[in-house]
Parts: structure tokens; sequence; C-alpha cells
């Protein structure tokens, strides 16, 4: 009979081969028999859309040497089967021993399965992240990381009270470009920050959809199961297509077929998703927190907030708010459309502005975003293109050489590896989830905001609380459904001590 090496041993085995700098990682079967690949880290991975089958899978794959995709999960069985059938061609091997599963609970109840990657839509990030650090799994979970102020500051707690290794999906923080802009502005280059100008993407529905069906046949459960879909969210919603996800619909039953409009779906609706201030605030926020030194704001307000109301699709557009930190800088986060109004100048493309106190600005974005006019300098850096590029200044000398001052960074080439280093050696990623908590609440807070426009509210970044008690009962809390609710899976972790 085969023997094989208990999960304790295999993982404590690995760490030192971590710690001794080995390379590769696969260990060869005459060092641990034949079952070598069970003694890879175990990962399954909760929902199967588009950032599941693109950047988290791209992830599994990109790190073979350490871990193992074993199981996918997703409550639509259409889904679920492209997933294995993509699952196969992205390993280019045979993956027959891929479970699949409609149901999360079953996945976190697997004692086999070291971690999971949630990559479900953002009503179960909170509930799913604190229900698998009770079941033992660490967990990487996509942003935004909680749906309220509450289920956020819950994630930070069961983390560290079951000592489950944490990371997120915020990958601007492993680009090269992002972490040298934020060094810079830490090391004092610009002086002190005066101003940080964060602009996003408008991922707004066409117009021609915001008057969609929104009521048809509910699938049999056994297909897709949309009580499971709708989690801790409402239920008193009739199914739609258009109120979760695309399946196959082009004329050869391809799943996730192109179709018109953008990031139509639960994406454009507010009982499962904030809006871009959470998808893609999430992204810049982090980074702007990063150079700040990571407190949150004191001061939240909104002077302009436009929500699509009495639609299917109900999250907001154009939107402006201003954010004051303690030491007087301020954040303002707006969407393109300001970029050309005279209120609203400092907008530029898609990214993160830092201004100091002599006027000096360092840019840094995913470089895909366009030049304001007025904003253009020459930064002597070479020709300049009708793009910014991925980290602009208005002197050179502001972004060259290397900043003095560094920062904990990723040091892989692949932002889900130190999840899975993390994960051997017992040690947190170089995000911590309390700085992931920081940017998350930021999101949030802007969200309140827009939703209470020409209200300011004020925060305790220290505390993380609100200052008004009022609004602490009325803003930190979400609808939670049972048995879906984040917060019961808090308490239990809470009972057992």
């Amino acid at each position: 009979m085969k023997s094989k090496m208990p999960k304790t041993n295999r993982r404590n085995f690995i760490k030192g081969m971590v710690a001794a700098g080995a390379a590769p990682m696969i260990v060869p079967s005459s060092v641990l028999g034949a079952t070598a690949p069970s003694n890879l880290l175990q990962i399954a991975i909760l929902g199967c859309g588009r950032i599941g089958r693109s950047m988290d899978l791209g992830g599994c794959v990109a790190n073979q040497d350490l871990a193992m995709l074993t199981t996918v999960c997703d409550p639509d069985r259409v889904r679920l089967e492209a997933m294995k059938e993509l699952v196969s061609q992205r390993y280019k091997r045979d993956m027959s021993h891929l479970k699949l599963e409609m149901d999360y609970r079953k996945v976190l109840d697997d004692p086999g399965i070291d971690g999971v990657m949630i990559c479900t839509q953002d009503q179960w990030h909170a509930r799913q992240a604190i229900e698998a650090c009770l079941k033992g799994k660490d967990i990487y979970v996509q942003k935004p990381m909680a749906f309220s102020v509450e289920e956020s500051e819950g994630i930070v707690e069961a983390v560290r009270r079951t000592k489950r290794i944490f990371h997120i999906g915020t990958q601007q923080r492993s680009a090269a470009h992002f972490v040298q802009g934020v060094e810079c502005v830490r090391e004092g280059r610009l002086g002190k920050v005066q101003t940080v100008d964060v602009t996003i993407i408008d991922n707004s529905p066409r117009k021609e959809w915001w008057h969609a069906p929104s009521k048809e046949k509910t699938p049999d459960k056994r297909d897709f199961d949309f009580d499971l879909w709708l989690g801790p969210a409402r239920d008193d919603v009739p199914y739609s297509q258009l109120r979760t996800h695309w399946r196959p619909v082009d004329d050869k039953g391809r799943p996730y077929a192109k179709v018109p409009g953008q990031n139509v779906g639960w994406l454009q609706i507010q009982d499962y998703c904030n809006g871009n201030i959470s998808g893609w605030g999430s992204h810049h926020f982090d980074i702007a927190q990063w150079a700040l030194g990571g407190q949150g704001p004191v001061s939240i307000k909104a002077d302009i907030a436009h929500f699509m109301k009495g639609r299917l699709f109900n999250v907001h557009d154009d939107c402006h708010i201003v954010y004051k930190y303690a030491n007087g800088t301020e954040l303002r986060f707006s969407t393109p459309e300001h970029k050309a109004s005279p209120k609203f100048k400092h907008s530029s493309g898609y990214g993160v502005r830092f201004t100091g106190e002599n006027g000096d600005w360092i840019w840094t974005c995913r470089g895909d975003s366009w030049i304001v006019d007025s904003d253009r300098v020459d930064t002597a850096l070479g020709p300049k293109a009708e793009k910014w590029r991925r980290l602009e200044a208005n002197r050179k000398e502001l972004i060259e050489g290397t900043p003095k001052r560094s920062v904990a960074h990723n040091p892989f080439g692949n932002h889900h590896r130190p999840w899975f280093v993390g994960m051997r050696e017992r040690k947190d990623t170089f995000i911590t989830v309390e700085e992931a908590n920081v940017s998350t609440l930021t999101c949030l807070l802007g969200y309140h905001a827009m939703n209470n426009v020409g209200y300011e509210i004020k925060w305790d970044p220290v505390k993380r609380a609100f200052v008004n008690p009022a609004d602490a009962a009325r803003l930190m809390k979400c609808n939670e459904r049972a048995p879906y609710s984040a917060m019961a899976a808090l308490e239990e972790i809470r009972r057992r001590g």
C-alpha cells in the first residue's frame, strides 16, 4: 500500500524548500512517492465568471510548482462545465481529477482543500471569506473585499482570529511602475502632498439597456441555483439573465459570447455591486492610500452623484467626491465626464495623480489613459504620445532613479505567487488584510457619500468608526439574508474562541 505524507508534514517539507531557495518547487516522486501532486497546495476557485476564468485561473496555471487546482465551483452548471473545459486548455494536460461543485459549502467542507480563491459577485465576498476562515481555509479574495463597512472589518477579525493567510486581487500593487510611483511620493519628492486625484473608467451600461426586460422564467435549480447565486442579497426579486450573468447565446452555443453593452448583469445592480467606485476604485484608492501611508480620511463629501433610478441597472455613473485627511491632504475622486469641466479641471484620464505643495506632480495609471491637452508637459523622457505613459511627472527627476525609501512589494513575477508562498511559510503577503480593509473602506465611504450628496460624513480612521452615531446606525451594515450572513459566520468564529 502506498503511503501518503500527511498534509502538515508536506507543508513543513516544502516550507523548508521555499526558505532554502530550492527550485524547481515540484518535489520529485522519488522523494515524496508516486502521489507527488498531492504534496502541492490544493486550491479551489469559487466563481467561474470573467475574473475566475481569466486572472485567477491564470494565477493557478502560473504557479503549478506550488499549487494544484483541484476544484471549481459555481451555482450555474453551464458555466461550471465551460470552466472544466477551459482548465484543461489552460493547463495543456489532462485535468480529469478536477471536481465540479455547484454549492460552495461542499468546497469549504472538503478537508483536502488548503485555500480558496473567491471570484464570486461582490455581495458574496465577505460571507465566503469569513466562512472559509471558519473552515480552516486560506483565502484569496477578489476586490472589493466586502460589501459593507461591518463586513470589511469582520474579515480582518476573522483572518486574525483564525491565523489564515490572506491576499486580495488588487494587482496594481504588483506592477513595478505603481511601486516606483508610490515610493517616489513617500520619499517626499513632491514635498507635502496637497491633492490626490483619482479618476476611474466609466463603465455604466449603455442607455439602450436601461429598460431591458427584467423578468424571465427561473431556471431549473439543478441547472442554475438562483437562490444560491443571490446568497446574502434580497430574494424578493424575479430571475433575469440580465440580473445575473450572460450564458451561451451565440448560434454555436459557445459560453460567454460577446453581447452588446458593457458589464451588463450584476455589476450594474446595487443589490450586488456598489458600482465602479468599488470596481475600479478598489485599485486606484489602494495606490493612493499606499502612497499616503495607509491611514484613511477624516471627512467624505460628494457634490455630484448620478444614479440610474427605477431601472434594473441602477449603479452610479457620473460622480465627484472629496475626501479630506487629518494632515490637510485632499483626495478628489471623479469619473471621466469631469475632465472637460472647468470646475474639475484637475481630472486627467484614468489613474492616480499626486500633486505637491509646489505644484509638482506624479501620475500613475495602467497606460491606457488619454492625455488632457491642458496637462501636456514635456517630461524630457522621450517623445510624447497621445496617451499617458504608465508613470508620468512634470519633471523627469521626480520619477528617475531608485527611491531611497522603499515599500514592501511583490518580490515575484506574478500577483498570486505571494499568496501561495505565504501559505507555505504561514506569513502575511505584501498586502496585509488591514491595508486591504482601509482601501475597501475608502470605497464604501465614498459610496455612502454619493447616496447622501452634500452631506459630510465624519470618519475616525484610527478607530475605523463613524464619528456620528446616527451615521454608524444607518451606514455600517448591508442586507444579510439568512443563512448566508457573513456576520453570523464571524459570530461562530468568536464563539469557538
